[in-house]
């Protein structure tokens, strides 16, 4: 049982070797550990991921539970090889040391970008998991606290980003618009039928592009919810992540199509239903982002983990909000005009600051036209 001071919870017969830092978060201790001794399934090296105590009542604080539900039951995630309950902490298949999408998409290689970029939504669809018995083993895992955490937070999170706007930008439609924001999370709700296990932050830096596909990573956010809200991340693109620039034309397009196609739930190419489903979860998304946006764009930062490049919260927020005047001005009327309040607002208080979002590094090259074949 010897762990190399891992504690007694490793199986009979394992012995790991000394750590190699993977980085982790305030939430979790990541390392990679060489194995010493354990069964040939295990491979020559595993991650080891510890939680650390977090808040009562907080998401973080559910984050074991919901990462060990990932792991074991995504198709795409790394295998799940030990876990105890008691130190918080598990043992994973290592996928090794490759580029991540966001390597690839802040790269040079506009063809690799585009290729990875549609292996990563194909994989995501084909990730989240729709089968009844494995939906039920999952919420058996995940426990009731976090079900109706989640149900919660996607009531919650669309209505305090829209205080939020209304508060620093004085946006006077916020309260249709929170009106109409949860009638569409009560529209998604109600589709049982479509309820998927999915990973829940799907962002490029948590895809590992691995010899043998698309491997996803940091399962934290893992939940139960409508499909739409995994699809989003195709058609917006990557609602809750920092590797957000603008696309090329075509691309999301080409990101949903794939998604779709790979997806297990039947029935959604047939629907007409379900592009509106997808934007009413995009939408929701963008509603929640002034949640984490908003103090980022008012203090004029940029987004992005120490040494990568990441985009400016103004420019990225007025992307959002222009998205849903674009896309949904008809159909959301009220959510469209609290956006567009907002636009308007952050154009006249962030005049001398750049509001354009920049595109994505791998496209900006003079070959970037070419990124599809």
């Amino acid at each position: 049982m010897n762990g190399g001071g891992l504690g007694a919870w490793l199986p009979d017969g394992v012995e790991l070797g000394e750590p190699v830092d993977l980085g982790g978060s305030g939430r979790s201790q990541v390392q990679r550990r060489p194995v010493l001794a354990g069964p040939p399934g295990w491979g020559a090296s595993v991650v080891v991921k510890r939680f650390l105590p977090q808040p009562v009542g907080s998401r973080a604080a559910m984050g074991w539970g919901r990462e060990v539900t990932g792991l074991a039951h995504l198709p795409a995630a790394a295998r799940l090889l030990a876990a105890d309950e008691d130190a918080q902490s598990l043992v994973m298949e290592d996928v090794g040391e490759h580029p991540t999408l966001a390597d690839a998409l802040l790269g040079g290689d506009p063809a690799a970008a585009w290729r990875h970029t549609l292996g990563w939504a194909a994989t995501l669809g084909s990730a989240v998991v729709a089968d009844p018995r494995v939906l039920e083993r999952a919420r058996r895992g995940l426990g009731a606290g976090v079900l109706a955490q989640d149900r919660d937070v996607r009531r919650e999170y669309p209505r305090a980003g829209l205080a939020r706007l209304a508060e620093v930008a004085g946006v006077r439609g916020a309260g249709a618009a929170t009106a109409q924001a949860l009638d569409l999370v009560d529209w998604l709700e109600s589709d049982t039928s479509r309820q998927v296990l999915g990973p829940g932050d799907a962002c490029p830096d948590n895809a590992v592009l691995a010899p043998d596909g698309v491997r996803l990573v940091d399962l934290e956010r893992t939940g139960v919810r409508h499909v739409a809200y995994e699809a989003a991340y195709a058609a917006e693109p990557f609602s809750t992540c920092w590797c957000v620039f603008t696309p090329p034309a075509g691309l999301t397009t080409a990101m949903l199509d794939a998604f779709t196609g790979a997806c297990a739930v039947p029935g959604l190419r047939e629907d007409p239903d379900w592009p509106r489903q997808v934007r009413a979860a995009v939408v929701l998304w963008v509603l929640s982002g002034g949640l984490w946006l908003m103090d980022g764009a008012v203090g004029d930062r940029v987004m992005a983990p120490s040494g990568r490049t990441g985009p400016p919260f103004r420019a990225l927020l007025l992307a959002r909000w222009r998205w849903v005047v674009r896309e949904c001005g008809e159909e959301l009327p009220d959510i469209a005009y609290a956006c567009e309040e907002a636009i308007g607002w952050a154009l006249r208080s962030w005049r001398d600051s750049p509001l354009e979002l920049p595109g994505y590094p791998a496209f900006a090259g003079p070959t970037g036209d070419g990124a599809r074949t």
